[in-house]
């Protein structure tokens, strides 16, 4: 045996895992595999078993045994701190072990090796680990999956408060950790600072704001600010109120109301002190009341004092707190009667209301001023009084008071006197006048006037042009209508008219109907609520529009051209039009004066503004506000909600009042922001988003409204990494470059704790990093820390991109260029990552998808076909490098199929169903692909006709519907005899096919009954109109003859029922007129000869009884004749 062929079979055995053979199998395995016989010699025998068996003995050697390995997983506690460790046993002696780390599911690309027991600075997640074992060249693997859990912990915690009396002027803070496990507490800033300690009580603080930092167990820290008050009373005490009505001339109770503001609720006991402070200089008088509980933001407290005359004089009220805190007020009290005239509104003028507060009824009144035609008594019939209520009306219907000066004293039954004086004026009313001339002609001039709340009662034109048919002046009161003035069919010039109203107030209107000019033809396009789409709102400016009609419209605008659209003409003679496909139309429109338009109208669609807002993130609140230039839609309002994940709704940011999705937001669901306005303070955290709704068209529905979320963020408590990445994408530095992507309140602070230390100052950016494990630690200008744990090697680019599918537009217009909406590719060229941190752009060339130049629009029209577009990604925050890649747009023919096909088949047989050919690809609903299948059964069957380009398609589906049929089966004949030629015959079939009948086999009828049928034999034919076979089945219809002559002249000689011998069991009965039966015989007999026992019966009438086999009978009567 040649050398080379021992070496492959050595090389073969070595590959092999494990072989274990004892050395007699061996010797035996090599006897067979050498081809060793008895013809070699026993020394060269021996010699070769002792190679043999050194050469077994070396491969067995040579494989490695089996090990076991156990992984044990070490959970993630801190961020990017969890670990595998793993254990191997049964190894062969001098085996090397290697680890290598998968993150499942992909087991194909390792993320880490090491030849040490452990992988460090793990993520949670699941992993396999597979251990190699390799010995002299030698090697085989174990492998296991484990799970590394997450049980990291968002710190977060709540301050509060404590004193030990109400009185004491410092207090403790308390800090209450509410998830999470803190390890230290400090004051960072404040009148008072503590280092980091382990309590969470901070004792001996002084009012003010603090920042207070916590720590957890990770190093990360949160902070918070907080603003202690100390617990004492902010009392404030309004202006005295006096009561409206007196009960007393030397008393009156006088009532204050107290207030505390939210953060300082009132703290009982106070004592309330009132010291009144006669007008004539005698001792002050003392009133001391205790109050020990109450209302904690606001109640009122009352007080009777005694009274002076009409002299005013003053209370002091004073509140002492347990504190000795001394809140005060001075309160003039004028105990006199407060007197008010006021005008009311009348029909041509005015009314006149007088109030009256702080009085003893009764009370007297006197004008001592007034106009001189004013009576008050006419007004007022118990003038001048005594009155008791505190309002005195002085109207008469349809007689308003006179204009002037008006001076009333009031004297109450304490005797104290109340004045008040009131001008009242006449203001003019400005009538309102609208004078064009847009009709049909030059002289459709028109005025209009009306006088806001009168009526014109009577209008003459004193002056007018030439052109004026009638005579000056002329009363034009006929054209008064509803208390309004309306007069056409003017020519241009200048007009003054005189115009009075049902008050007799008088008018002098100048105007100038202007001359006619032709009128631009209004046109208002809007965009419209569903994406890619706008509204049209067209007007005539001399009349209605009667007609309107598209002459050229963009590509995917469906209906054919040119397109009638007059049906969207309004009662109000306006085009409204909503859901027109973006693009240019042109427009065909007449109106009620006949005038032809020609418009060329773009139709924009609406776009988002989704930086239309400004967010500031402050420490531990933010603002938000509104600045949108949008001025492409009308109506708009903004509104700000929150997610409430418990529910998984959203809805107001503060009750959490539930929104129902697609409805519009209000003051329940949300909060509304002005434009131009930003909310301050907001202290919530969570997912909010701002809504723009706004009206797409001026229809004439007002509630049609559009909705557009067009802002998503995220407001968290504490500072949050959201993420690292390198920068080895277009425009980075490398894949050794680390970016910090942080949100929350800036400036920040970057550096490098592990594993060594490293300030970056408020540069995100670590540049020319080794390949390794670092740890990264984020403060913010809150003094919040965050740390994370990051493997450069593990690290994905600011940017990452996905190779999205080619668009493709299938259109059956032969066009071979259509509009595309690029932005259908974002999903797939963005894949996982969120889609509000990047904004992906569309280009026509590498060159301007590399600068970010000359980007497309959404709707792009192609210009060739196929066309390569470009897209571009950039991070919206960290805009320092890029991605690109390409699609080609291509528009397809839509496949021109055969109509859809109705196909019958008999039972037990088939059928071809054959698409239409010519096309690429078929797919049957039967699941097959040919261009024909074979089918036996009915049903419907359809095909998907297919243009391919690429892996896209343009479709068409054609449809087969196949019938069974079979030939009939005849379940029945009916017949109705016994007529001379009113007979019928009915047939009655089952089976699937269609039928038809016939009684000659050639014509052929839809109905299964025949009418007015002589007696006699038939065939009843029924065919399958399908062409599955014809069924026939004999039939007679039976009669009788009405007489017979049995003279043996060989005509009429027997009487027999008319086709009698089609039915053999057919009985016959004869009676005569008494009754007496006569003879029977049966349908196959020859019938009755006229005699009964041999001799003639004669002419006379006899009757005769038919019973049939089915037992239906017949009873009639019929004449011999002699």
């Amino acid at each position: 045996m040649p050398c080379s062929s021992i070496h492959k079979l050595k090389l073969k055995l070595t590959r092999s895992k494990s072989l274990q053979l004892s050395t007699k199998k061996r010797i035996d395995l090599a006897v067979n595999l050498f081809g060793i016989t008895s013809q070699f010699s026993s020394n060269l025998q021996k010699s070769f078993f002792s190679f043999i068996l050194l050469f077994f003995s070396t491969f067995s050697y040579a494989q490695l045994p089996d090990f076991n390995l156990n992984v044990t997983a070490i959970d993630e506690i801190c961020s990017g701190n969890g670990a595998l460790q793993m254990e191997v046993s049964n190894t062969a002696s001098g085996a090397d072990i290697t680890y290598t780390l998968y993150i499942l599911p992909d087991d194909s690309t390792p993320v880490a090796q090491t030849s040490t027991n452990s992988f460090n600075n793990l993520f949670a997640g699941n992993y396999k680990v597979v251990a190699t074992q390799s010995l002299n060249g030698d090697e085989n693997t174990q492998e296991q999956e484990a799970t590394i859990n997450n049980l990291t912990t968002e710190l977060d915690f709540e301050i509060s408060h404590t004193t030990a009396t109400s009185c004491n002027q410092t207090a403790t803070l308390i800090v209450n950790v509410t998830s999470g496990d803190a390890a230290l507490y400090e004051i960072t800033s404040g009148p008072i600072t503590v280092a980091p300690q382990t309590s969470n009580e901070f004792s001996n603080l002084t009012p003010g704001t603090y920042v207070v930092r916590v720590y957890d167990e990770c190093e990360n820290a949160l902070s918070k600010t907080y603003t202690l008050i100390l617990d004492e009373n902010d009392i404030t005490i309004e202006q005295s109120v006096l009561p409206v009505v007196y009960s007393s001339c030397s008393e009156i109770e006088i009532t204050n109301s107290i207030n505390a503001p939210p953060e300082n609720p009132i703290i009982y006991p106070l004592t309330i002190t009132y010291t009144i402070y006669p007008p004539d200089g005698s001792p002050e008088i003392v009133i001391v009341e205790e109050m020990t509980s109450g209302p904690e933001l606001q109640f009122n407290i009352s007080q009777s004092i005694m009274t002076f005359g009409e002299e005013t004089f003053t209370v002091n009220i004073t509140i002492t707190d347990a504190c000795n805190n001394v809140f005060e007020r001075d309160n003039e009290i004028d105990p006199n009667p407060k007197v008010m005239l006021f005008p009311t509104e009348a029909y041509c003028g005015k009314f006149l209301n007088l109030i009256v507060n702080n009085f003893l009824p009764p009370y007297q009144v006197e004008f001592i001023e007034a106009p001189e035609d004013f009576i008050p008594s006419v007004f007022n019939e118990e003038y001048p009084g005594p009155y008791s209520n505190n309002v005195v009306v002085f109207e008469t219907e349809g007689n308003p008071v006179p204009y002037g000066t008006y001076t009333i004293n009031l004297i109450d039954a304490c005797g104290r006197l109340g004045t008040h004086t009131l001008l009242l004026e006449e203001i003019p009313l400005e009538p309102n006048l609208v004078v064009n001339n847009t009709g049909c002609s030059v002289d459709s001039g028109f005025i209009n006037v009306s006088i806001p709340d009168r009526e014109i009662v009577s209008a003459t034109v004193t002056v007018a042009p030439v052109s004026y048919e009638n005579a000056l002046p002329d009363d034009i009161s006929e054209n008064i209508n509803n208390g309004a003035l309306s007069l056409s069919n003017l020519g241009s010039g200048i007009y003054t008219i005189l115009v009075i109203d049902d008050c007799g107030s008088e008018y002098i209107i100048e105007t100038i109907v202007p001359e006619f000019v032709m009128q631009e033809l209004s046109v208002i396009a809007k965009p419209n609520c569903l994406t890619e789409t706008g509204s049209l709102r067209l007007a005539s400016g001399h009349g209605s529009l009667t007609s309107v009609l598209i002459s050229s419209a963009p590509s995917n605008y469906t209906p054919s051209l040119p397109d009638d659209v007059s049906e969207n003409i309004a009662d109000s003679g306006f085009f409204f039009m909503n859901n027109l496909p973006a693009g240019d139309y042109t427009f065909e429109l007449v109106d009620e004066c006949g005038f032809q338009y020609t418009e060329n109208v773009y139709i924009s669609s609406y776009i988002s503004t989704p930086s239309a807002y400004t967010l500031n993130r402050n420490c531990g609140s933010f603002d938000v506000g509104i600045n949108d230039s949008d001025d492409s839609v009308v109506s708009k309002t903004y509104w700000f909600q929150r997610y409430f994940p418990e529910t998984e709704t959203w809805g107001h940011p503060n009750t959490g009042s539930p929104y129902t999705e697609g409805d519009i937001p209000n003051s329940t669901t949300a909060i509304q922001i002005l434009n131009e306005q930003t909310i301050y303070n907001i202290f919530l955290t969570g997912e909010f988003r701002l809504i723009k709704v706004f009206q797409p068209f001026n229809n004439q529905n007002p509630n049609d409204f559009c909705l557009d979320i067009f802002a998503n963020f995220s407001v968290f408590s504490n500072l949050v990494i959201s993420g690292v990445y390198n920068l080895g994408c277009d425009g980075g530095s490398g894949p050794s470059d680390v970016i910090v992507d942080v949100v929350g309140v800036g400036p920040f602070n970057f550096s490098i704790i592990s594993p060594f230390e490293f300030d970056n100052g408020e540069s995100n950016a670590f540049l020319n990093l080794n390949a390794g494990t670092y740890e990264i630690k984020v403060e913010d200008a809150c003094g919040n820390i965050e740390n994370t744990v990051i493997n450069i090697e593990n690290l994905l680019p600011v940017v990452n991109i996905t190779q999205p599918n080619n668009l493709l537009f299938c259109t059956d217009t032969n066009s071979n260029s259509e509009t595309f909406s690029l932005n259908d590719q974002n999903a797939l060229i963005l894949g996982n990552q969120n889609p509000n941190n990047f904004t992906v752009s569309y280009h026509l060339n590498q060159a301007d998808a590399n600068s970010g130049d000359n980007a497309l629009p959404n709707n792009y029209t192609s210009t060739n076909n196929p066309q390569t577009i470009y897209a571009r990604v950039i991070h919206n925050t960290l805009d320092v490098c890029y991605a690109t890649t390409s699609f080609q747009i291509q528009v397809g023919d839509i496949p021109v199929v055969d109509d859809d096909q109705t196909i019958s088949i008999c039972d037990g047989s088939t059928t071809t169903l054959t698409a239409t050919s010519g096309y690429d690809a078929y797919e049957w609903s039967t699941g097959e692909t040919s261009q024909s299948i074979v089918v036996n059964q009915g049903g419907n069957y359809s095909v998907t006709i297919m243009n391919m380009f690429g892996n896209n398609s343009c479709e068409t589906i054609q449809n087969f519907t196949v019938y069974t049929s079979s030939i009939a089966t005849i379940e029945n004949i009916e017949t109705i005899d016994w007529t001379a030629n009113s007979n019928s015959i009915s047939v009655s079939v089952s089976g699937t096919g269609d039928y038809v009948f016939s009684l000659d086999g050639i014509i052929y009828q839809e109905s299964n009954v025949f009418t007015n049928l002589p007696a006699g034999s038939y065939t009843v034919f029924v065919k399958d109109l399908n062409d599955c076979g014809i069924v026939t089945e004999d039939v007679s219809i039976l009669n009788y003859p009405s007489f017979f002559t049995p003279n043996n002249d060989g005509y009429n000689d027997y009487w027999q029922i008319i086709e009698a011998q089609t039915e053999p069991s057919l009985e016959v009965t004869i009676f005569d007129r008494f009754g007496k039966v006569l003879t029977s015989f049966y349908g196959n007999h020859f019938g009755w000869d006229g005699t009964y026992n041999g001799n003639n019966m004669p002419t006379n009438d006899y009757w005769f009884l038919v019973k049939r086999a089915d037992g239906t009978t017949h009873r009639g009567h019929f004449t011999l004749k002699r």
